[in-house]
């Protein structure tokens, strides 16, 4: 099969950004993708034309029985019809004015030998009309600010954009990201990657002005050299993080059956990833939290991590995920701890970890958060809370004292919390969170964004240094 075309953003951005779509499928029929995909259309800021053989009429919008009887050019064609029907569509499809299709369809390479040829067939078929695609066998693609081409749920709005090349996995992420209340950007599931795939995806994202952070789930590639060109190119300026399916060799035979990508070695792939820059996340769950970081907070300017906690264990435990990810305890500097001893409780500790001890409210995170933030040996700082459920305290008040105590530090440093003790914990988190403070429930995971953010900042420094 040919080689991945080189991006052209112009070739791209009506993927994104079309004014009028149609979509080949529809179907008043509930238990259809065509239904679905058409609802979530219906609700978006953009022209839609419905084109089915079966009806006049679906939900209230005039339907087409061919795109050749659209009423005007459109930009762009969704494809949810079987996929023996799909190559023989697309010279439609151009004479429609679009130069871009999303094919959801499945029934291609994902399926064996015959498949393959059926693809096969697609993408020649493309090429000779000068149509690009998306899929086949994919979700779909959306933009938050715009419209949902998809047949799941459209995200928040946000600033992290996602490519995926598992479509279901993606589609079930959208839900998992509305629960956290992750904003995304753009979502584009790439399914078989026949013509567009991740790498002129990465390219466009990266010149994207509502794209901070880009999310990627990858389980093979088809043109490595391309593929880390274009991570290279992106992560001088946005963090990539990237999670990778089929680690294992079980793993990898599953890709092949899911996709039709062809795997990779592991440990090249992995040291692939530490070349370009990549931020690498271990699970699903890291993938988002580890974005929802790089979008929220500053990169910090070393690896010194200073802790705040009201529960010496919890103290110990993120102690114990720093040091295993190669970050540095500070060493408090006397003018900080001098300061703290002056304010705080007898009891307190003002070593690293700060322990503020149960009885440390809302005062008491204020001051520990400005002084640690002041402290020119500290460049990031991991807020425990084990919120109390005595001495008359609020369940906010420790996350309003630290909202306080950044304010008034006056300094821009990372800053993560783990509000820990559950449901009596969630007022605090939420209260955090919506201050753009990531908030975790296990101190392992706050450490392992902070050390990716460091090593991210490290590979910007190199990069920079070196031009």
């Amino acid at each position: 099969m040919p080689a991945i075309r080189t991006d052209s953003t112009g070739e791209i951005d009506p993927f994104f950004n079309p004014r009028s779509v149609a979509l080949v499928g529809a179907s008043a029929d509930t238990k259809k993708l065509g239904n679905s995909i058409l609802m979530n259309l219906m609700n978006s800021g953009i022209k839609v034309y419905p084109v089915a053989r079966s009806a006049s009429r679906i939900m209230g919008l005039d339907t087409y029985s061919s795109l050749a009887e659209l009423p005007e050019a459109v930009d762009m064609v969704l494809v949810a019809i079987d996929a023996k029907h799909c190559p023989g569509l697309i010279p439609e499809i151009r004479k429609a004015g679009a130069h871009c299709a999303v094919i959801i369809s499945g029934g291609f390479s994902e399926t064996g030998a015959e498949g393959a040829k059926l693809e096969d067939s697609l993408l020649k078929a493309a090429r000779d009309a000068g149509v690009r695609l998306i899929g086949p066998n994919c979700v779909g693609v959306s933009n938050s600010r715009l419209f949902n081409g998809t047949f799941t749920l459209m995200p928040e709005r946000g600033n992290i954009s996602f490519i995926t090349q598992s479509g279901a996995l993606g589609g079930a992420s959208i839900y998992t990201t509305h629960a956290k209340r992750i904003g995304l950007s753009k979502f584009v599931s790439v399914g078989n990657a026949v013509d567009v795939g991740i790498t002129e995806i990465l390219v466009y994202l990266k010149e994207d002005p509502e794209t901070a952070v880009i999310a990627v789930y990858v389980e093979g590639i088809k043109n490595g050299r391309r593929f880390y060109e274009s991570l290279q190119e992106t992560t001088r300026s946005k963090p990539v993080v990237v999670l990778k399916g089929g680690r294992s060799e079980e793993g990898n035979k599953a890709v092949k059956s899911h996709t039709g990508s062809l795997a990779v070695s592991i440990g090249v792939f992995d040291g692939m990833l530490r070349q370009a820059g990549c931020v690498t996340a271990p699970t699903l769950d890291t993938l988002f939290e580890l974005s929802k970081f790089f979008d929220y907070q500053p990169l910090p300017q070393g690896r010194n991590i200073c802790i705040i906690t009201n529960t010496g264990g919890a103290g110990v435990l993120a102690a114990d995920a720093a040091s295993v990810l190669n970050l540095r305890m500070s060493v408090l500097r006397d003018s900080t701890r001098h300061e703290m001893r002056q304010v705080l409780s007898p009891l307190a500790s003002v070593g690293n970890p700060i322990d503020l001890v149960a009885t440390g409210g809302k005062r008491e995170y204020r001051i520990a958060t400005e002084q640690a933030l002041r402290d020119p040996d500290v460049d990031m700082l991991l807020v425990i809370c084990v919120v109390p459920t005595f001495a008359n305290m609020t369940q906010t008040e420790h996350a309003e004292g630290m909202i306080e105590g950044m304010r008034d530090s006056g300094v821009q440093k990372p800053v993560v919390g783990v509000w820990l003790a559950g449901n009596v914990g969630r007022p605090g988190k939420d209260l955090l969170e919506s201050g753009r403070v990531p908030c975790y429930d296990d101190p392992a995971l706050a450490a392992l964004c902070l050390a990716r953010a460091a090593e991210y900042a490290d590979y910007r420094r190199r990069v920079e240094d070196s031009h």
